[in-house]
């Protein structure tokens, strides 16, 4: 039986067989298969950013120059939980985590995850490191079986807890590597 959900751009899909919609690209449920991601039709494409001029708009200041384009920074790749085997990119400055379409990184097959603002992942480009934060939200998230009060410095192959999910981090930007 076709379980057909609307994702929030409007695209029908499978629920039982699609976590979330593979259309806007975030559910690559493909195992082993590289695609491509479809761009967005014109008229869901947001729009142009206002000019720098406008003093009331906060603007990420980690940006490729010229492209309005934050950097992938490192990836989450979830070990175990309703998601396990998906990957989430991180991106300059911080990156919320939670169940919500408007969190960066949006963990939608695990109820047990607050939908905003559960946990964030920040990168700090001026000294490349990388830190797990404790959200806003009721649920708890820990670094290695410790739960997490207060920001924690994050390295490869850490695993990160919040609800039934469990994400390994894997940093791209380092000593060795950085976006200029």
């Amino acid at each position: 039986m076709d379980t057909m959900t609307r994702c929030a751009r409007g695209h029908f899909f499978d629920s039982s067989k699609h976590s979330s919609c593979p259309y806007c690209g975030v559910g690559a449920d493909i195992e082993g298969k590289t695609r491509r991601v479809p761009p967005a039709p014109q008229q869901l494409r947001p729009p142009a950013p206002p000019p720098m001029t406008d003093p009331g708009v906060t603007r990420a200041a980690y940006r490729e120059a010229g492209t309005g384009v934050s950097p992938v920074v490192g990836w989450l790749v979830c070990v175990a939980g309703p998601d396990r085997g998906r990957d989430y990119r991180i991106h300059g400055e911080k990156n919320f985590i939670g169940r919500g379409p408007a969190m960066d990184i949006v963990i939608a097959g695990d109820d047990s995850v607050s939908r905003d603002k559960h946990a964030a992942v920040a990168y700090d480009p001026k000294k490349r490191n990388f830190w797990l934060l404790p959200g806003e939200a009721s649920g708890l998230v820990y670094l290695n079986d410790q739960l997490v009060n207060t920001p924690s410095p994050l390295k490869s192959r850490d695993i990160i807890e919040l609800g039934k999910t469990r994400l390994m981090f894997w940093p791209l930007c380092d000593d060795q590597f950085h976006w200029d």
